[in-house]
């Protein structure tokens, strides 16, 4: 007899579920058997350990007995946590949108016994779950001919997603269509709150980085304008956690102050990174705090010892999404004395009953500094300490709460986005200990993540599951950035022989795009990840570093390869441009040439680390005292600090002043 087997995953997500009455199984070629000796449909429920959504529909239908007896009776039930299993969650994510028109988790579908989709969706209240589960079992059971017809028309549209038709790819690039491309983004900018479009609002990160390239080659007044606006508005609103730092994974209104509360570390990851890139151009020191805090919120909620750092924090605690981040107006009046209470009432819009839900209340900054200092008639400087203080009161006393659960998966890929995390924050801040949290960073997934034969595990401390694109792809971006600030060759090595693995493995010459899944897969279709989401798309960043790597190691292959992927995805441009945001930082530096950085002599890094300090777009850096890359070849005096600046195939002339390399650096841009 059947039961419930999640108690023996090691998935924060399953084990959220394995007291449930469903008899959940995980995903294994056993469980599609057993299907298939029972003659069962499979019911497979995607979601992960900090979706609020995913916890509702639990406690409203897998906790529910008799809910639980209708999936035991007439389904084979399947649990997926989808930070685990994503090509899992894109098969059938991809049914749901074809079928609906939109996606989510939970994620809901309906399979025949070898795993082909007829039916999908994301969120049911149980009186509507339990007419569907009613539906289905009935229509297996007589008209199973129908749902095998939907089945297979439906597997085929999956298959078909992300194939190209190559007579559409251009010949060559247009720098005006470039222009122009990034120019339409600005009809789904909000330039009043920042973000894409309106509500729900998600901080897309991948957006704005491109946008920051475009606004620093093309000089758009635009669109610094309207990064600068989203940042600020973001640090302002709700979905920056004013008292601990970090950021949730969106806000469900327009101006950013009702988050879903759930805080992940790709987004942290990537916000850093984006932070540091703004900061600088702007030298806004709200930025700069934001870099320092979320850092100090990830080390403090999400690190793991010295090894790596965990998936992400929960929306919930004590059973109510939220409650850990907010506040009522009797406990912020226990917390702080009077006149700290109606400071922070007037800066964070307080009411009595609540700003939010429950009569509980989000802090999200209302008014300006400016305007709380001359309402308590001190200077600004006074307003930030006496808010300092504030923010350490409530801090202590929020500590005494129960935290929100955390998923401890430790994922190679979001790993390595925080290494370039790392990398950006030095850069921009000259902190070294950024700099040796990368590196220590960078060594453990070394170490844990990637195998002898290169192959790579999607999570830093379990062989299974083998990794995705994704892995591959973020990890040999974090090596090209962990070489760029040590000058260190061993980490280029390492990220050709990924490079390589992922070319052997992944990479189809008739598609000339690489799929999410190794050719090994057995899943009923693989797909090939083109366009951006809240993560950049693993094709996109695999472009641009077979783009770079090929310049840093000179490998005409890796070029030319990541031209023809570029020109392979172009068409979609018009349709989707924002959505390519990653491609077109590419297209940049494509049209433009990239640019090399050689940095030579005793002092390579320390001088490296002062150009570094700029923000320098499709730029690669190099050096040491070395000539251990053929680029480095004649450049490498041991008693000489130089600079060289190269630029399709010609150098300048050796500098031996920094001043004079960013001056002529600062030339390339102009």
């Amino acid at each position: 007899m059947l039961k419930n087997e999640l108690s023996k995953s090691s998935s924060p997500y399953l084990l959220q579920h394995k007291n449930n009455p469903v008899h959940w199984l995980e995903w294994s070629d056993e469980t599609l058997q057993l299907a298939k000796d029972q003659n069962k449909c499979l019911l497979i429920s995607v979601g992960y350990s900090a979706c609020h959504w995913c916890h509702v529909m639990a406690h409203e239908c897998f906790e529910d007995d008799e809910v639980a007896a209708l999936m035991n009776k007439h389904f084979i039930n399947i649990k997926i946590d989808r930070e685990e299993r994503p090509d899992i969650d894109q098969i059938y994510m991809d049914a749901a949108q074809i079928l609906t028109g939109r996606g989510g988790w939970p994620l809901n579908a309906f399979a025949l016994p070898d795993g082909r989709p007829f039916y999908a969706g994301t969120y049911f209240p149980s009186y509507n779950w339990i007419k569907v589960l009613q539906n289905i079992a009935q229509a297996y059971k007589e008209q199973p001919e129908t749902l095998i017809n939907t089945a297979s028309r439906l597997t085929d549209s999956i298959k078909s997603v992300e194939i190209f038709e190559t007579e559409d790819t251009p010949k060559k690039l247009s720098e005006i269509e470039l222009t122009n491309s990034y120019k339409s983004w600005y009809a789904h900018i909000d330039f009043e709150k920042g973000g894409v479009d309106k509500a729900s609002k998600f901080p897309m990160p991948v957006v704005w980085e491109s946008l920051l390239e475009y606004y620093a080659v093309y000089k758009d007044t635009q669109a610094i304008k309207a990064i600068d606006i989203t940042l600020s508005e973001m640090l302002k609103g709700g979905i920056y956690d004013w008292v601990g730092g970090g950021f949730s994974r969106y806000s469900v209104d327009e101006n950013w102050f009702a988050p879903h509360f759930e805080k992940m570390l790709y987004d942290n990851a990537q916000l850093v990174s984006l932070y540091a890139d703004t900061f600088k151009i702007t030298q806004n020191s709200n930025y700069k705090k934001c870099i320092k805090e979320t850092i100090n919120f990830l080390n403090s909620d999400l690190k793991h010892g010295n090894f790596g750092y965990y998936s992400a924090l929960d929306a919930d605690s004590e059973g109510e999404e939220g409650l850990f981040y907010t506040w009522t107006f009797q406990e912020l009046k226990q917390i702080l004395n009077a006149e700290e209470f109606e400071l922070n009432s007037i800066f964070f819009g307080l009411k009595p009953h609540g700003n939010w839900e429950n009569q509980r209340n989000i802090l999200a900054q209302k008014v300006s500094l400016k305007t709380l200092a001359d309402k308590f008639q001190v200077n600004v400087e006074q307003i930030q300490k006496d808010l300092k203080k504030i923010k350490a009161k409530l801090n202590a006393e929020r500590n005494k709460r129960e935290k929100p659960g955390l998923d401890n998966k430790l994922i190679t890929a979001h790993n390595a986005m925080m290494v370039k995390g790392f990398v950006k924050a030095y850069q921009a801040l000259s902190n070294e200990t950024y700099k040796d949290w990368a590196v220590e960073l960078m060594q453990n997934l070394i170490e844990h993540s990637i195998n002898e034969d290169y192959s790579v595990n999607r999570l830093m401390d379990k062989p299974k599951p083998q990794g995705f694109l994704d892995d591959y792809a973020f990890l040999i971006e974090a090596l090209i950035y962990s070489y760029e600030i040590s000058f260190e060759v061993k980490y280029l090595e390492l990220a050709e022989n990924l490079t390589q693995y992922s070319l052997n493995n992944f990479y189809d010459e008739h598609q000339q795009l690489f799929y999410y899944t190794e050719k090994s897969t057995q899943l009923i279709a693989r797909k090939i990840e083109f366009s951006d989401n809240v993560i950049p798309s693993s094709n996109a960043v695999m472009a641009e570093n077979l783009w770079r790597l090929g310049h840093l190691v000179s490998n005409e292959n890796y070029i030319e390869k990541a031209k023809k992927m570029l020109l392979k995805v172009k068409p979609l441009y018009k349709k989707f441009s924002l959505y390519f945001a990653r491609w077109h930082k590419l297209n940049i530096a494509i049209l433009k040439g990239q640019i090399e950085v050689a940095v030579t002599g005793p002092k390579s890094t320390q001088h490296s680390k002062k150009l570094q300090k700029y923000y320098w777009p499709y730029c690669n850096f190099c050096g040491g005292l070395n000539e251990n890359l053929s680029q480095l070849q004649h450049k490498v005096n041991p008693n000489q600090d130089q600079i060289f600046i190269c630029q399709n195939k010609t150098c300048s002339n050796p500098l031996t002043n920094i001043k004079e390399g960013i001056a002529m650096l600062k030339k390339q841009y102009q």
